[in-house]
């Protein structure tokens, strides 16, 4: 068994890295709501989010304020933490065959049509929505300027009510059918 991606994981960490970056380079208003919203929709279990989020920026040390006010940088536990959070929710993951013949690695969507709940049915629906959003969020370049940042903000709002959850779609027999040899394949519903 092992555990696929919906949203190709490249893409989430793309933008997790888009997030990240004009969070800490700019001054942005709309960085800072739209990393924390990116955050809270992969893992709104995430412990004090605002101040990791604000101790981010003491990489940037422009950015760092009066002495009495300087947060301390991340540590790498922490910077782990939120980008594992970031590229891994739960909410884009199922877990399913590791020999499959449909993988589509980090090309497409992996869109799961069969043996799913009706709130699952939902997620992926969802999930199927945010993905275009996200795409275009990374094809606005390196650096998204604010109405990108707005955008993403929007359609990570528009998502949240079906897409977070706190597991991943765990294995059915009724998801997947034997492929030739040793390899699985999504069943289609």
């Amino acid at each position: 068994m092992s555990w696929h991606h919906i949203i190709p994981f490249s893409l989430l960490r793309e933008v997790w890295n888009r997030l990240v970056d004009a969070h800490i380079a700019t001054q942005l208003s709309e960085a800072r709501v739209a990393i924390r919203q990116y955050l809270f929709l992969s893992d709104a279990t995430l412990l004090k989010l605002d101040e990791l989020i604000d101790r981010m920026r003491a990489e940037n040390l422009d950015q760092r304020r009066t002495r009495h006010h300087q947060f301390p940088l991340l540590d790498v536990a922490e910077a782990n933490r939120l980008a594992t959070a970031a590229t891994w929710p739960a909410w884009n993951t199922v877990e399913g065959p590791s020999r499959r013949s449909d993988d589509p690695h980090d090309s497409y969507l992996d869109r799961f049509t069969a043996g799913l709940t009706v709130q699952e049915l939902a997620r992926m629906r969802a999930i199927e929505s945010l993905f275009p959003q996200l795409q275009r969020f990374v094809s606005a370049g390196p650096m998204p300027g604010a109405p990108h940042l707005r955008d993403l903000t929007g359609a990570i709002s528009l998502a949240r009510p079906n897409v977070y959850c706190d597991s991943p779609i765990r294995y059915r027999t009724d998801m997947w059918v034997k492929d030739h040899g040793d390899f699985w394949r999504k069943a289609r519903g």
